[in-house]
């Protein structure tokens, strides 16, 4: 009551009011000791501007008690155990009382999308969580961005690859930081290109050509004994069908190196079926996105000369893993699992060719696929991480700010939470980086800038951090859906044998029903 009695006063009233008291003067004498009222008046300015300072600035002194408050956050996460986290809880609640605890919880990957938007609906769900770089047309509305207090545009543009501020910076206001951000590479088996005296991995795709038809061996009855590349399927065949891993994400990067416009911004649709003002319409020419199309399903055409792929094989990852393909295109995740289930595997992995021509002109651009952490925009004051045994729960407002927090410690280096309520308990703990660490640990390509160019060092990873400087995406109204049209066009025209042009404006209209529903 004290604190907003004083705070609802007004200041001159208390300097009125207290000038009598300090001088000890009846105010029906206030005209006596007329030597002595120079220096009393200068006690009643201070007054004055003490008590005018104390009511400009939000009376700091008693808004501390009033504002003191508490929250609990919740982290859902995938791929990563919590203790991949606890040290960056741990240290960030020394930090920041406000914050009463963090509870990290990993989530099934095939429900995880699912059970976030049912969790998200009640009212219940995770304060901070995965989101996927192709979600923002598809869940934007559920998500807070952060407070301008904690970070702005300008702060991931100047601190991440390029990509993050494409895909999680919209109206200047951010929605999602990673941790790690994953491109495609080059996997390729060192021996088999000793063995065809192949120096260096293929830089271009006319290199990729020719060392592809160097290394694919067909037996007498037409069997391939050897896959010089996994290229030329989609990705949801069956078991043993020749299922090429993230084939629909080949794809996309083979036309967006063509030079295909994947979305069209001013206008709001997909338009990877289209010619771009560098390509006019002719008969003599096709779309960036046709000619895209056509390369990668010629790897699967028994009469290409770069004929290396077929239903026969198994899956491109478990092929690669078993010694019958030498060449594919995937993730840095896959780097741990190769090397558990083939040690002796003579691991090569090498940035993705590039559409260049013997000039050096063309584009260079890698596809991104990546999670970023995001915060909830709403969450029930009844839900049980905050309210339980916290005797000042946080507004929405406040819990929003403080996840935010959590979320710049965890992704930003450390200079960008100097401001958090108190200060590290030791030069140590000052240059704690939650991001160096996990990257380090984890053994995955960076996503803030100064990280990846410690990582091109790593034999390794360097190819990914190198592609994650150039990677771009673009906006999908439902990723699964995209996939599964992507595949579509694929099959109809390495299966079916339908006409490319018709089947890429088919796929570009399927995607542009999905963008209208939205």
């Amino acid at each position: 009551m004290l604190g907003t009695f004083w705070c609802g006063a007004n200041p001159i009233f208390w300097c009125l009011y207290l000038f009598p008291i300090y001088c000890k003067i009846p105010i029906e004498k206030t005209y006596q000791v007329k030597t002595n009222m120079s220096k009393k008046i200068s006690v009643a300015v201070s007054l004055f501007l003490l008590s005018s300072l104390v009511f400009f600035s939000g009376c700091s002194i008693f808004r501390t008690q009033q504002t003191t408050y508490q929250t609990k956050l919740e982290i859902w996460g995938l791929f990563d155990d919590s203790d991949v986290f606890s040290k960056a809880i741990s240290e960030y609640r020394k930090r920041n009382p406000r914050v009463a605890d963090i509870k990290y919880k990993k989530m099934e990957v095939e429900s995880y999308e699912n059970d976030l938007r049912d969790a998200l609906a009640s009212g219940k769900g995770p304060d901070i969580f995965l989101v996927h770089d192709s979600w923002m047309m598809k869940h934007k509305d559920k998500l807070a961005p952060s407070p301008d207090a904690v970070l702005g545009s300008k702060n991931v543009q100047d601190m991440f690859a390029d990509v993050v501020s494409r895909d999680f910076v919209q109206d200047s206001k951010v929605y999602a930081l990673p941790l790690s951000v994953d491109s495609l590479a080059l996997y390729y088996n060192r021996d088999y290109f000793n063995q065809a005296g192949i120096s260096s991995p293929p830089r271009t795709w006319v290199e990729f050509d020719a060392a592809a038809q160097r290394l694919t061996r067909i037996g007498t009855y037409g069997n391939i004994t050897l896959s010089g590349a996994a290229m030329g399927a989609s990705s949801d065949a069956g078991a043993g069908e020749g299922k090429i891993n993230r084939a629909t994400d080949v794809l996309t990067l083979l036309m967006m190196q063509a030079g295909a416009e994947m979305f069209d911004y001013k206008n709001g649709f997909a338009s990877f079926a289209n010619f771009t003002p560098s390509t006019l319409e002719s008969e003599s020419r096709m779309p960036p996105g046709q000619m895209a199309l056509l390369y990668y399903t010629k790897f699967s055409n028994p009469g290409s000369n770069n004929y290396s792929w077929n239903s026969q094989m198994h899956n491109s990852v478990d092929s690669f893993i078993e010694g019958k393909t030498a060449m594919m295109l995937n993730y840095s995740w896959l780097i741990p699992k190769i090397q558990s289930k083939a040690p002796k595997l003579n691991l090569g992995i090498a940035p993705v060719p590039q559409n260049i021509d013997s000039e050096g002109r063309g584009v260079n651009v890698d596809f991104a696929n990546y999670w970023g952490f995001a915060v909830s925009k709403n969450k029930s004051e009844e839900a049980e991480n905050i309210t339980e045994k916290v005797e000042n729960p946080a507004t929405n407002e406040q819990r929003v700010f403080e996840a935010w927090q959590f979320v710049r410690y965890l992704t930003m280096p450390p200079g960008a939470s100097q401001n958090l309520p108190k200060a590290a308990s030791s030069e140590d703990a000052a240059k704690y980086d939650p991001a160096a660490e996990y990257a380090l640990a984890q053994k995955k390509p960076a996503a803030r800038r100064d990280l990846i160019g410690i990582q091109t060092n790593d034999t390794l990873l360097a190819p990914f951090a190198q592609g994650n400087m150039i990677a771009a995406s673009w906006p999908q109204p439902d990723d699964l859906a995209v996939e599964k049209i992507f595949n579509e066009m694929i099959d109809d025209v390495a299966l079916r044998n339908e006409d490319p042009r018709a089947v890429l404006k088919q796929g570009q209209n399927a995607v542009n029903l999905l963008i209208q529903k939205k």
